[in-house]
């Protein structure tokens, strides 16, 4: 078995007078207090961002440097949006090969030291660059268009749709750690600044730095434990929505559900990753937590809320709202999950919540990553 022993954050916000180490080193610092530094035996780091604006190779071994910490080994792992919750992929095979007994995965990501186009430029690297990236249109517009075909097909309004970022501002106002802490109402959605019809500016993700880390143990490592992690997955989706068989199923997302057996299993909270109002609708749907075409329904009733019939779906204000430091975020979500299962999580809770439940995803779907959780 693999528990999250700790969990550290950084909020996430624009912190201009700090680099990557600087940022890892507060989401360590808060994760390992009252922990023995030198009994890790590895230091996992996620990060994507970080090698554009500030290429550093090594990058694992120079902050295992900076922050004094003496493990047998220190690597980083880039898989784009799904860093985060590669490296604890690889921090949980490490532990189950009997490779190590404790693990210290940290995720880090800086998008504010360049003015927003070159980092919209960086981020063009998310997407094939063989072709999505050389002719794209934007990074809303695929989404845009995915967005208008939804509401065609299932007869969804624009109003419907509002209620999603509406609910993931409301989380992230009760979350120390979130970017977003403002409350908006699904009336402002629409009306807000276009960015790609019918796509606004609130129906998207802030830009932003942020440092996240947990500490995994093994079974035999003594201390308590927030939450144990009891099954991790990924799989390989289509690279393109050009090339997608249904725009409207993220492939990748839809294999590791059935795989984990995701809807029928009890899932008492979830994080996932919305970097759009449109694909939050599409993976609570590609999961299995709604029926095609009623996801956006139900987030309107209220059901993915705290006190609402389905699972609690992004507390943390998700990346509309808590904000998507890239590389690091997919770590936020199994700290933010491991807090949950603790009765500890700073923000919106479900009381009694006995399994979570992360899920990202890169680009438009190349890549597909799950992580369940479970109460220590």
């Amino acid at each position: 078995m693999v528990y999250v022993t700790r969990a550290g954050m950084v909020r996430v916000g624009r912190h201009y007078e700090k680099g990557p180490r600087d940022l890892a080193f507060e989401a360590v610092r808060e994760a390992l207090s009252h922990v023995d530094a030198d009994s890790i035996d590895y230091l996992v780091v996620a990060s994507s961002m970080s090698y554009l604006q500030s290429p550093q190779l090594d990058l694992a071994a120079y902050i295992a440097s900076s922050l004094g910490v003496h493990v047998k080994s220190a690597l980083a792992v880039e898989a784009g949006e799904n860093s985060g919750l590669a490296a604890v992929e690889v921090g949980v095979n490490l532990i189950r090969a009997h490779a190590a007994e404790k693990v210290l995965v940290v995720g880090v990501d800086k998008l504010t030291d360049y003015q927003s186009n070159p980092t919209y430029e960086m981020l063009e690297a998310i997407y094939d660059t063989e072709s999505d990236a050389v002719y794209n249109i934007g990074h809303a517009a695929p989404l845009a268009l995915l967005m208008r075909m939804y509401m065609e097909k299932y007869g969804v309004d624009r109003e419907t749709l509002a209620y999603w970022p509406a609910l993931m501002h409301a989380h992230a106002k009760e979350n120390p750690y979130a970017m977003l802490r403002f409350a908006i109402k699904p009336e402002k959605v629409a009306s807000a600044m276009p960015i790609a019809e019918p796509i606004t500016l609130l129906d998207a993700y802030p830009l932003g730095d942020g440092a996240a880390a947990v500490l995994l143990s093994s079974e035999d490592a003594k201390g308590d434990h927030l939450a144990k992690i009891t099954s991790v997955a990924s799989a390989v989706g289509t690279p393109s929505i050009a090339l997608a068989e249904d725009p409207l199923s993220l492939d990748a997302v839809a294999k590791l559900a059935s795989e984990l057996n995701i809807a029928s299993e009890k899932i008492d909270v979830v994080e996932i990753h919305d970097s759009f109002t449109i694909t939050g609708i599409l993976i609570l749907e590609s999961l299995g937590l709604a029926p095609r075409g009623k996801a956006a329904e139900l987030v309107a009733s209220g059901h993915f809320s705290a006190d609402g019939e389905g699972p609690l779906v992004n507390a943390s204000g998700g990346l509309k709202a808590r904000g998507n430091p890239i590389g690091a975020t997919g770590v936020y979500m199994v700290a933010e999950l491991a807090l949950q299962l603790a009765g500890k999580f700073p923000g919106v809770r479900r009381d009694g919540a006995e399994k979570g439940l992360a899920v990202g995803v890169n680009g438009h779907g190349s890549s597909a990553r799950m992580i369940v959780l479970e109460k220590a």
